[in-house]
């Protein structure tokens, strides 16, 4: 028996996140009718301490989130104090879908909803930033944040990804580079950096070979510094890029770790964690090991 809470986002698109929750709980009623199941709508608007107290009210035991890395992210930062009541099950609905890929989920709605309804529970790691928000995916510092800063809604509406790309080059044409301190128990690093990732698991950018040294599961954030960016070194590290070797790059400073604050010198340094702004430097960053139950397909071997 199963108390399950689905939770959409109904100012994206077309209203396509309470069409999905419908579908899903028409589905959930047929597969498995013993269950109870009850929809909530969650966006911009939607109080956090309003989805906690419905969760609670109905006795909830899976929470099913639609969306992308940005909608997983705010939901798990909702949720993230309870986190021990809830199994988490996700149907993808995002652009990139980096957790969701890491963890070998289906993209395709029908086989996300058979795992929704006959899924395994497995432990995933998320990081905690300023003891106030969540990392799932990937936070960045440095030339992507600021060029994710700039871009605004109307150039997204009218450019789509041109926008960012436009604004990329123009910033590496600058040669911008930022001042910037890592301190953890692993490594002490600073230096100036070009760019900067940090990332929960081994995809980014929908790449799921992009670190081949991480899992979802490891207990580690795992953070590459580039000192410089420029076409030509991208083109040159491009082969061990593709290989998720980003440990074996000599010009990559790279290491792990459960716990590091990034600081620096100037000003104004943006970071960008899954697809959204966060907190300016400096920050702390902690991982929560296994701290949460996710539902994955029964035959992977994640």
């Amino acid at each position: 028996m199963e108390n399950v809470l689905i939770l959409y986002n109904d100012s994206s698109g077309s209203n396509e996140g309470e069409t999905i929750a419908t579908k899903l709980c028409t589905y959930l009623k047929t597969e498995q009718p013993e269950w109870d199941v009850w929809t909530h709508v969650s966006n911009a608007e939607t109080k956090a301490d309003t989805l906690r107290q419905f969760a609670h009210e109905h006795a909830i035991s899976r929470l099913v989130f639609i969306g992308g890395d940005g909608t997983i992210h705010h939901l798990v930062n909702t949720f993230r104090q309870e986190m021990d009541n809830y199994t988490i099950g996700i149907i993808p609905g995002g652009t990139v879908n980096n957790f969701a890929r890491s963890l070998n989920l289906p993209l395709k709605q029908e086989a996300a909803f058979e795992v929704i309804a006959q899924g395994r529970p497995k432990g995933v790691d998320y990081g905690v930033i300023n003891d106030k928000d969540v990392i799932i995916s990937t936070l960045t510092i440095g030339l992507l944040a600021d060029t994710a800063a700039r871009v605004s809604q109307k150039e997204k509406q009218t450019y789509g990804p041109l926008a960012f790309m436009k604004r990329f080059f123009k910033l590496l044409r600058k040669k911008k580079r930022y001042p910037l301190v890592f301190d953890s128990k692993e490594k002490k690093w600073s230096g100036k950096s070009s760019l900067v990732t940090i990332t929960m698991t081994n995809s980014a950018g929908g790449y799921v070979h992009f670190d081949e040294s991480a899992s979802p599961d490891d207990g580690q954030m795992h953070i590459t510094i580039l000192d410089r960016l420029n076409f030509y070194q991208t083109l040159r590290l491009l082969p061990k890029i593709i290989l998720g070797k980003l440990s074996e790059i000599e010009s990559v400073e790279y290491f792990s770790t459960d716990h590091v604050t990034i600081t620096s010198t100037k000003k104004q340094v943006r970071t960008r964690t899954d697809g959204d702004p966060t907190d300016d430097l400096p920050v702390t960053l902690h991982v929560v090991k296994q701290g949460m139950q996710v539902l994955v397909k029964q035959e992977s071997s994640l």
